[in-house]
C-alpha cells in the first residue's frame, strides 16, 4: 500500500512539473530570429531589425546611437564576405528560456563576433524577441570603449 501511495504522489509531481513548463519558443525559432535580425543589422534595415527587438533593448543604447555604432562598425570593417554560426546555447532556468547564438562574420577587413541573446518567460504569451546584442572585434575595441 505505501509502494502505491508513493507512486500515485510521484505521478501527480510529475504531471505538476510537465504543466510547468509552459509554452517557449523552439531552439529553431530562436536561431532563426536571431540570424534575421543580424541579417538585417549588416544588410542596414534597421527598421526590420528594429522589429525583432523586446521593450527593454535600447535602455542602453538609445536606437540613435545604435544605428550610429553599427554604421561605424561597417565602416572600420568593411563589406561582409562569409559568415557562420559559430556557437548557440539555449537553456531552460527558473521561470525562462534563455537562448545565445553566436556568429562569425568574415569582413573585407577582419572578422567580428556577434552575440545575440534572447529570453522568454515560461507561460508568456509575447512572442520571442531579441533582448541583447553585442559585436566584438580587436579592430572594435576603441569603438567599444565609447558605446
Amino acid at each position: 500500500m505505501k509502494y502505491l501511495v508513493r507512486i500515485c504522489m510521484l505521478l501527480v509531481l510529475v504531471m505538476v512539473l510537465q504543466a510547468c513548463q509552459g509554452n517557449v519558443a523552439s531552439n529553431e525559432e530562436g536561431e532563426a530570429l536571431a540570424l534575421k535580425y543580424v541579417t538585417a543589422v549588416n544588410d542596414g534595415k534597421y527598421e526590420e531589425a528594429f522589429a525583432l527587438v523586446s521593450d527593454d533593448f535600447f535602455n542602453r543604447f538609445p536606437k540613435d546611437r545604435r544605428i550610429e555604432y553599427y554604421d561605424k562598425i561597417k565602416e572600420i570593417m568593411g563589406p561582409i564576405v562569409s559568415m557562420k554560426l559559430s556557437n548557440s546555447l539555449v537553456d531552460d532556468r527558473f521561470s525562462g528560456r534563455f537562448y545565445m547564438f553566436q556568429y562569425s562574420f568574415k569582413h573585407e577587413n577582419g572578422i567580428t563576433t556577434e552575440m545575440v541573446t534572447m529570453v522568454q518567460k515560461i507561460n508568456s504569451k509575447d512572442p520571442l524577441k531579441v533582448f541583447g546584442h553585442k559585436v566584438d572585434s580587436s579592430k572594435l575595441k576603441k569603438l567599444n570603449s565609447l558605446y
